[in-house]
């Protein structure tokens, strides 16, 4: 099976990896980030990005965890999601970001591109993100994909609205034609 990447001008995304332990703690060690459930240490990141890889194996392919690198400094920068999820054939879209890269427009680029790669490369049929409405940067960003809400779920014990985004509503979005440099 080919490796899955994708590229925007600033940023590539490729699947996570073991050796990638240090840099997923910063994201998910970090309590401003992963606020609902933080790896306190290392150790504890370390067995929860074995967990994800584990589960990243018996996805389908094209699905997975990216790492997001910045290509100027080739440093992670966060993570996007594409996912299967609770209701088929719908992929679950989700991002996470190094607090120091908020406000950089990283998820925004990174999560446009991923959502051209997972229409275009997975042929997904319609993508969906579970969102705690107090996350309202989270918020704000499905909004400027084009994501709208279509009803709500329990998840982890918290209630999140759920978002949706059809191929053509993202297809129609300004932003689609310069969504990807590669894939």
């Amino acid at each position: 099976m080919p490796v899955m990447t994708f590229e925007t001008s600033r940023l590539l995304a490729r699947p996570l990896e073991p050796s990638d332990h240090e840099a997923f703690h910063r994201i998910w060690g970090d309590l401003r980030v992963i606020w609902w459930g933080a790896t306190p240490d290392a150790a504890a990141s370390a067995r929860k990005l074995d967990e994800i890889l584990e589960r990243v194996r018996h996805m389908p392919a094209g699905q997975g965890w990216f790492a997001v690198v910045e290509k100027a400094s080739g440093v992670i920068v966060g993570d996007v999601v594409l996912a299967p999820y609770v209701a088929e054939p719908d992929l679950e879209l989700g991002w996470h970001f190094v607090f120091d890269g908020w406000g950089h427009g990283y998820a925004t680029e990174a999560s446009r591109a991923l959502v051209r790669y997972a229409f275009e490369r997975v042929a997904a049929v319609r993508l969906v993100a579970d969102i705690v409405p107090e996350n309202v940067r989270s918020m704000r960003l499905a909004a400027r994909l084009g994501m709208h809400p279509i009803g709500d779920r329990v998840r982890a014990s918290l209630p999140h609205v759920v978002l949706a985004l059809e191929r053509a509503e993202a297809e129609a979005a300004p932003w689609w034609p310069d969504a990807l440099v590669s894939s």
